[in-house]
């Protein structure tokens, strides 16, 4: 699926833990080629969390104006440093539960953190990587909320290879960004459509017999 693979600057190697983060925070409700800019100006000027919890909020909030709904990510932004400086010495936590107590780091956020910053075999799972699933699977669908979606976590968890876990996790956000769209997917274009039960059936739909026209005499 490399065919389909997009480049963040978060995807490089050697990337901070705290980076990551802050990137994750923002990505929230917004695209990645929009996010990926502000984020970098974000992190050129608030580099640490001891810098971040520091921030005057209207400078942060000036850089975040792009993105929209700029005044509460710079709370967000502020507040999830300050409990980083508080109470982890400054340092991201590296596990999902502690990732989650974290003020406004939810359960995506927090598996793609663990994942990318800590190399860590758990799934990340947003709409794009839940539609796969379903339709890879014939999965039901789960309910609105994708962190409430237990059962479709719990099977994305038994389907991760436990090692490359990162990398698989990438190849399908990027499947389901590019190729496996929620409208008009691109099923002859994809590189696992031979074994997705809604590929299959576009491939080979089921064709109604003809019948045989008789000429009248």
């Amino acid at each position: 699926m490399d065919a389909n693979a997009r480049s963040f600057f978060w995807r490089e190697p050697g990337i901070h833990p705290f980076h990551i983060l802050v990137t994750e925070i923002l990505l929230a409700k917004t695209k990645a080629e929009l996010a990926a800019p502000i984020a970098l100006q974000v992190l050129a000027r608030y580099s640490t969390p001891l810098a971040l919890s520091l921030a005057k909020r209207r400078d942060l909030e000036r850089l975040l104006f792009p993105l929209g709904l700029y005044r509460k990510r710079a709370r967000h932004l502020i507040a999830c440093a300050t409990v980083i400086v508080e109470r982890h010495a400054g340092e991201v936590p590296q596990q999902v539960a502690e990732l989650m107590q974290l003020p406004y780091v939810g359960r995506y956020a927090a598996h793609a953190i663990a994942c990318v910053a800590f190399d860590q075999a758990v799934p990340v799972i947003d709409a794009n990587v839940s539609r796969i699933y379903l339709r890879v699977f014939s999965l039901p669908q789960p309910p609105e909320r994708l962190a409430a979606a237990h059962d479709l976590w719990s099977f994305a968890a038994r389907v991760l290879p436990r090692t490359d876990a990162k990398k698989f996790n990438w190849a399908v956000l990027d499947l389901g960004g590019t190729v496996c769209t929620a409208k008009a997917p691109r099923c002859t274009e994809c590189p696992i459509a031979i074994c997705c039960d809604t590929g299959k059936q576009i491939a080979s739909p089921l064709r109604a017999p003809s019948r045989a026209r008789h000429r009248r005499t």
